[in-house]
Order: C-alpha cells, then structure tokens, then sequence
C-alpha cells in the first residue's frame, strides 16, 4: 500500500481530529500526504528539523533519545512528530483535538507508515 493510500486513511479514522498526515525524509524531503497542498514541503522540512534537534540535544544531554515532539500552534492546533524508522511523520490536527485519540492511531498506525515506505 502506498504511503499516501495509508496516510490518507490514518487521517479518515481521525474523525476529522486530524487536518494532514505528512511524511517527510530525515532530511526534510517530502514524500507524501494525506490529502496534498502548497504547505507540505515546509511541514515536512520543519518537522525533520525539529525531530533531528530536539532528539540530539536529548541524546546528548540525557542519554535517551525522544519519541515525539508535540507542538501546539498559536490557533490551538497540534503538530505532533514522530521518527518512524527513518522517516519523519508529522500530524496536523484541528484545534484542540481529542489527543488521546490522535496519540492511538499514531501508535497504530506508526507499522504501518513504516512498511508502506519500504514498499515504496
């Protein structure tokens, strides 16, 4: 299944909890979305960016690396990154969304993401 079959439904089990589904390299190149637009390719680089930062500065200071890293938006929307397997998803939400709904069907769908790339 492609990447952008399994992000787009990634975000339609949302419930209309997630705007877009972004999938970016490690280097910030975009690879797909869930439903594309004209912000994608600086989504994808500023997720890689902020995942690539924060999980060094983590790495270098605490010894443990970082799984996530939530931003929240000045309109109350959530961006939510996450590595999975040398890839960066990023997840756009709607503003203040059910984030215990969002944080499931990321841990539910991280395999999938993952294989979808592998498979190209």
């Amino acid at each position: 299944m492609s990447s952008e079959v399994v992000l787009g439904e990634l975000v339609k089990k949302s419930m209309g909890e997630l705007e877009r589904a972004i999938l970016a390299t490690q280097d910030g190149v975009f690879l797909g979305a869930s439903n594309p637009s004209d912000i994608d390719d600086i989504v994808a680089a500023l997720g890689a960016a902020v995942v690539a930062g924060v999980g060094d500065a983590f790495r270098q200071y605490f010894s443990t690396g970082v799984k996530d890293v939530l931003v929240e938006l000045d309109d109350h929307r959530i961006l939510l990154m996450r590595d999975v397997g040398g890839v960066i998803l990023c997840l756009v939400s709607k503003p203040k969304p059910n984030l215990g709904l969002i944080y499931y069907l990321l841990d539910k769908y991280t395999d999938k993401v993952r294989a979808s790339v592998k498979t190209g």
